[in-house]
């Protein structure tokens, strides 16, 4: 079984330093126009001296069209590349790996911030409001993420990780529920993976050989349509596709409710596959040295701790240097946060949107 304090190279010989990464976070502290913050840069300062071997940004939009949390961070136009170097910087300065991960909400984007008539999605979506995009504005979708990845490669950073999971924009086209098009980005799996496949296929010929591309799901054991989610991922662990997985999961413990795999625990499923070059990191209820250890034990060659990264920025050396180390669990004061250097643009969104602040 590989440890915390192994280190892992990637397809790319990218290099990590541990096997502990820094998951994409949301935290609504970017400037309005979608450029790097003040606070951008000093989160990822901490998480870089706090031992991350990988540090992924929050998810930053690559269209106008594609936000969904204000003060998002932005990846859609020039003007973004200086404050992004900025944080590659940060990041490489401390020995650690850089990634955005490029994010585009579809219909789950922010009415209040684009305007209703501006929601899409694969097919038009009654609850939303969301039109269905056309053929060309899909392919101008898919231009917009490659472009995004060629701005996220000269900022400095090692690679993207796409955001395929939470009901956004490729999460969409992936479903057949939300996915209904007549066209060649609709129908069976092929069609509706086929996004997907072009945008990577369109930046691995955008971008240099050494350039890393990640990709986000969520996995859910009461998704009905969760054997066809494997085998993508089957599909794409047997072409090496891409270099690595982050595969979110409630916990460590879920267990599939539907479907032909109902009982069998819901991460298993997919660390259980063939995985040829592309590796596989796992995103879960990560808050101790003893979880990220499991994680590695029950096949996942990395780990992406979010919630404990949140709660300590020095989550890897604590980890690293004792195996009984686990963080306070929220919801927390607010002035803990405040404390640990959070900004308060951040400990609103804490509180607010995820519950973790308390008292004070």
């Amino acid at each position: 079984m590989p440890q915390l304090a192994d280190p892992l190279t990637l397809a790319t010989t990218s290099f990590l330093k541990n096997r502990l990464a820094l998951a994409p976070l949301t935290n609504q502290q970017s400037n309005e126009d979608g450029t790097a913050s003040e606070d951008d840069l000093r989160w990822f300062e901490q998480r870089a001296a706090g031992g991350f071997s990988l540090l992924t940004t929050c998810a930053a939009n690559v269209q106008s069209n594609g936000k969904s949390f204000k003060n998002q961070l932005g990846i859609y136009d020039d003007r973004h590349i200086e404050g992004l170097a900025a944080m590659a910087e940060i990041a490489h300065r401390h020995g650690a790996l850089a990634s955005v991960q490029l994010h585009h909400g579809g219909m789950f984007a922010s009415q209040e911030l684009i305007g209703s008539e501006s929601l899409v999605g694969p097919s038009d979506d009654e609850k939303s409001g969301a039109r269905a995009l056309t053929l060309s504005e899909v392919e101008d979708l898919r231009d917009a993420f490659i472009a995004a990845a060629v701005r996220a490669e000269g900022a400095g950073f090692d690679g993207i990780e796409l955001h395929g999971a939470f009901g956004f924009i490729l999460t969409a086209f992936l479903s057949p529920d939300m996915n209904r098009r007549p066209d060649r980005y609709g129908g069976d799996p092929a069609g509706r993976s086929r996004l997907l496949r072009e945008i990577i296929e369109g930046i691995r010929a955008a971008c240099g050989p050494d350039f890393n591309i990640g990709l986000r799901l969520a996995l859910s054991g009461q998704d009905s349509h969760l054997p066809e989610l494997r085998d993508v991922v089957a599909a794409f662990l047997e072409e090496d596709f891409v270099d690595y997985f982050d595969l979110v999961v409630r916990n460590l413990d879920v267990r599939v409710e539907v479907g032909p795999y109902a009982g069998e625990v819901l991460v298993d499923l997919f660390t259980g596959l063939p995985t040829g070059a592309t590796r596989v990191g796992v995103s879960g209820d990560i808050m101790s040295a003893a979880s990220a250890q499991r994680t590695l034990g029950q096949g996942s060659d990395f780990v992406f701790v979010a919630s404990g990264a949140v709660v300590h920025h020095d989550f890897v050396h604590r980890a690293l240097a004792d195996p009984a180390y686990e963080t306070p669990r929220p919801p927390l004061p607010a002035a803990f946060f405040r404390d640990q250097g959070r900004s308060p643009a951040f400990v609103e969104y804490l509180d607010e949107s995820l519950g973790f602040v308390g008292v004070g």
